[in-house]
């Protein structure tokens, strides 16, 4: 396994462990976040720089929209066990919208 694998899997493992332990927001949101979740984690540049990175439905990511979703991801997390639901609600639908405007219809 590569080290960017390691990293990333190692990332999916804490962030799962995380969302559980922060019971701070709803079952909603929680599902919310999960379902977000999985597609920023199929977003795997090699580089921050890296101009095309593809997610597992086909939307198509810079490297730093991918660092930026992911960070936005981690505030959710950070939102939700401050039991600042309102923040961590805003902060998903903003990574949610940025999703769809670079979802790419089949």
């Amino acid at each position: 396994m590569s080290t960017n694998a390691a990293s990333g899997a190692a990332l999916i493992v804490l962030l799962s462990a995380s969302m559980q332990s922060y019971a701070g927001c709803s079952p909603t949101l929680t599902t919310q976040f999960e379902s977000t979740q999985r597609i920023v984690d199929s977003v795997r540049p090699d580089k921050p720089g890296q101009t095309r990175v593809f997610a597992s439905d086909g939307s198509v990511f810079t490297g730093a929209d991918a660092l930026w979703m992911k960070g936005q991801l981690r505030l959710v997390l950070k939102e939700c066990a401050q039991g600042d639901e309102a923040a961590a609600d805003k902060t998903l639908h903003g990574v949610m919208d940025f999703l769809s405007a670079h979802h790419r219809a089949p």
